[in-house]
């Protein structure tokens, strides 16, 4: 058998033995994603670097939505591949990205990966910042009759998308196959219409009695309506209501709108932080 490096895209066929390789690694970084490692196997670039019929690393980052690859999963077996298998997997995903204009990003959740990316040209484009809401008085936002806020259901999904779409800069938007994901996994999740029309959403999730508030938007058009405080107002008031002590939210260093109303509802910075970087 060959000991020469060998890339070749990942595929179903490669399901148990990738299963068992990022099990077993110490040096794995993961993408805060709504979908698992394996559902992207099929996809470009998806990629495994092996030596002697053997995974040596992983490297995960299909473009979704088209504008943003981000760096789902970059997995390596040693400490001392992880330059070598980077720099390996990085040109042949560059190859593959580069027609499709997509922005190449990462969060940095560990020191060690947000080191490599630094070595390797990267820089920090913006911080993901964390807020946390505990056991605050929830104020009473009035809106005009014309809104209506209830829960989301499935078939809204589709049109959410479309709100999220018109919300965010393209690396923040969320997929509708993403924003689906989400919603199974929600644990509150609420749109608010005007006119019948789906124009702002919210999506939470919870576990061991701390919430997390994932996703909030309203379409730009309709911002001046206090409609993005009344959907958080309504989600605070949920989980309180059900004994949550600790609610949570992310959002970025440099959107001072989002800090200023996360802020105005009791929200406190915490010190937890990750870069955003890019290329």
């Amino acid at each position: 058998m060959s000991d020469s490096w060998m890339v070749q895209p990942a595929t179903t066929q490669d399901l148990s033995r990738l299963a068992l390789f990022l099990n077993s690694t110490h040096w794995i970084h993961r993408h805060l994603d709504w979908r698992n490692t394996f559902e992207w196997l099929g996809q470009e670039p998806f990629l495994i670097l092996s030596r002697g019929g053997e995974i040596r690393a992983v490297l995960n980052c299909v473009p979704d939505p088209a504008a943003a690859a981000w760096i789902r999963c970059f997995a390596v077996s040693d400490q001392t591949l992880i330059q070598e298998s980077w720099q390996k997997l990085l040109q042949c995903a560059g190859e593959i990205l580069e027609p499709t204009h997509a922005s190449l990003l990462a969060v940095g959740l560990q020191e060690w990966f947000t080191h490599l990316l630094l070595q390797n040209g990267f820089h920090t484009k913006q911080k993901i910042v964390v807020l946390e809401w505990s056991q605050h008085p929830i104020p009473t936002v009035p809106i005009a009759r014309d809104f209506l806020i209830r829960p989301m259901e499935l078939s809204d999904i589709p049109i959410v998308s479309q709100v999220d779409a018109h919300s965010f800069e393209p690396i923040w938007v969320n997929s509708e196959p993403a924003l689906e994901a989400a919603y199974f996994q929600s644990a509150h999740s609420s749109v608010v219409e005007y006119d019948n029309e789906i124009i702002g959403y919210e999506l939470s999730t919870a576990a061991n009695f701390n919430a997390h508030l994932a996703r909030l938007a309203v379409l730009p058009e309709f911002r001046k309506h206090s409609l993005g405080k009344a959907l958080v107002c309504q989600m605070l008031s949920y989980f309180s209501e059900s004994g949550f002590t600790q609610i949570t939210v992310n959002t970025q260093n440099d959107n001072l709108a989002s800090l200023h109303l996360y802020q105005s509802l009791n929200f406190r910075l915490t010190y937890e932080e990750y870069p955003v970087l890019t290329q």
